[in-house]
């Protein structure tokens, strides 16, 4: 695999989003005509073009993408909840095959999850003026490489309405805080590896032991797919990458209208 380089010339290269920043604003814009329809099988010219243009990060880049966005007449959702985790998988396939570098696999995810924070305003539930559909924490483990998943994950929530409290590599206290402070109708944890799992069966056993009143803890992300059951490896609830099975579970009924207005 390509050589790693060092992490401050990462954070150099991630901090230049403005291609990105100009490309959110546009598609925002351009998709929200209710009328945008969405392709049963993804274009694979416009993956291309979303890798070309997170690669390289500049407006014209970003620009071209838009142009093959307006011919697909794809949805801010199919954007978000396919293209770009497509897009990102294929990015991570190319390091391992030694077709990109580790930094610019590290960079180019870096660019679609500040695309995913952006254009996330279109449908932040948390801001949407509304009484919402309840309230869920989404824990992402500490030291996750990327945080893509948990990202999209957020989006599709609230898309349905749902209040989403995300946080990332929490402490124990600030666990206890927030379920002492804060009223949740469940909890996420989305974990990556099976190296993660044991840590995330300490983190489900704190929460149970500090719940004044029990509410469901479900386990996802792409570990569902490197281990059968994690709910049971790890003394969850539930286990599943489906967000409607999962609100189920936490006994909230989403609106599939509301969520379709939010795509």
């Amino acid at each position: 695999m390509a050589e790693f380089q060092p992490l401050n010339q990462v954070r150099t290269l991630a901090a230049d989003n403005s291609g990105v920043s100009y490309f959110a604003s546009q598609v925002v814009s351009l998709l929200a005509d209710r009328n945008v329809k969405t392709a049963a099988e993804p274009r694979e010219q416009l993956i291309a073009g979303l890798i070309a243009a997170s690669l390289s990060g500049t407006k014209a880049a970003f620009s071209g993408l838009l142009t093959e966005v307006k011919r697909s007449r794809i949805s801010l959702a199919a954007l978000s909840d396919i293209y770009i985790p497509i897009a990102a998988r294929r990015m991570g396939q190319s390091w391992l095959d030694d077709e990109l570098s580790w930094v610019d696999v590290t960079v180019g995810v870096g660019r679609m999850q500040s695309l995913l924070r952006e254009i996330g305003t279109a449908w932040v539930a948390d801001q949407a003026g509304d009484a919402g559909q309840g309230t869920v924490m989404m824990i992402v483990p500490d030291r996750e490489q990327h945080t893509l998943g948990p990202m999209v994950a957020t989006g599709q929530l609230r898309r349905y309405g749902v209040s989403v409290c995300l946080r990332i590599a929490p402490s124990f206290e600030e666990l206890r805080s927030l379920l002492a402070t804060r009223h949740f109708d469940g909890v996420m944890i989305s974990v990556a590896t099976k190296e993660k799992l044991e840590s995330v069966t300490k983190t489900v056993h704190f929460l149970k032991t500090i719940m004044s009143s029990p509410i469901p803890t479900v386990v996802g992300g792409a570990v569902m797919s490197r281990v059968e059951d994690p709910a049971t490896c790890t003394g969850a609830d539930f286990s599943s990458n489906d967000i409607g099975a999962a609100l189920e579970v936490m006994g909230l009924k989403f609106d599939a209208f509301c969520a379709l207005k939010r795509a």
